[in-house]
């Protein structure tokens, strides 16, 4: 499916078929597309906590705030941004390192760049936003092969944290619910989109 038709069905779907279950092997083919989103030096600071039990996926409705589509999806995706992915660039070194793309002698002036533009006050920020990506990524690759989804971020991000036991270097950026759209509910008419103009500012405020 060409991205204009992917983009242009994309929705948010609020009402998701609880007995149209999806594939786990799909969920792969998603990642797999979804996974080329860019990030900060390549580091692809995001990991998902797919959520598929039935159990789990009850108590995480109750860190929802009640949202029924946390049940009633196949999966939910937990994104979460890795705020300390900096540290852990080696590899991303190692690899262009043997791809030729740079020399061992640049290790460390590569790794604190990162620290110095990632670290401290600016970890939430750069796990947000690569993290924000990937999700965005995700959701399009997801449409593209005809499975529905919702991202969600009115949640209780402790509450969730504390009952999946999520490590404190990760910041909780949104829940997807992943599923087939109930085609006995009705989708409201897509909302209206801010033009062009009300959006760009040329060249300055």
């Amino acid at each position: 499916m060409e991205f204009s038709k992917v983009n242009e069905a994309r929705r948010s779907v609020n009402f998701f078929d609880s007995a149209k279950d999806v594939d786990e092997a799909l969920i792969k083919q998603i990642y797999e597309l979804a996974k080329l989103a860019p990030s900060s030096f390549n580091l692809q600071p995001w990991k998902l906590v797919l959520v598929h039990d039935a159990e789990w996926k009850a108590r995480l409705r109750e860190g929802a705030n009640g949202q029924p589509k946390v049940t009633e999806a196949a999966y939910v995706a937990i994104v979460l941004g890795d705020k300390k992915a900096y540290e852990k660039m080696d590899p991303v070194i190692d690899e262009n390192i043997n791809r030729g793309l740079m020399q061992e002698q640049a290790r460390d002036f590569m790794k604190g760049m990162a620290k110095g533009l990632y670290s401290g006050d600016n970890e939430r920020a750069f796990a947000g936003r690569n993290a924000g990506l990937f999700a965005m990524s995700f959701m399009l690759a997801a449409q593209s092969l005809g499975v529905d989804t919702h991202p969600m971020d009115g949640i209780n991000t402790e509450a969730i944290r504390k009952t999946f036991s999520i490590p404190d270097e990760y910041d909780i950026v949104m829940l997807i619910a992943i599923g087939r759209f109930d085609e006995t509910k009705t989708l409201a008419p897509r909302a209206s989109r801010k033009s062009f103009d009300e959006v760009v500012v040329r060249e300055h405020f």
